[in-house]
């Protein structure tokens, strides 16, 4: 990318963000690209859906223990 006499360049802005952040376009479509690589993968059966996943049991007790905080504190807050 060039610079004119301005001092603007030829590209777009890159806000001092790596190329491939979640918050750039080039890191949008990189992920939706992933998304779409694993859906192919898993109708062919190369690969296990998401929710056979062995990590997804531990997802679940995590959110299932953040909820009984959050019942736990409406409750005290509620007694107290």
């Amino acid at each position: 990318m060039g610079h004119d006499e301005y001092g603007t360049s030829d590209g777009p802005p890159s806000f001092g963000m790596p190329e491939h952040s979640a918050l750039t376009i080039e890191g949008r479509i990189e992920r939706a690209a992933a998304v779409g690589d694993h859906i192919i993968r898993v109708r062919e059966g190369r690969e296990r859906p998401l929710w056979r996943s062995d990590w997804l049991l531990g997802l679940l007790l995590i959110a299932g223990a953040l909820g009984a905080v959050v019942a736990l504190a409406v409750v005290l807050d509620l007694l107290g």
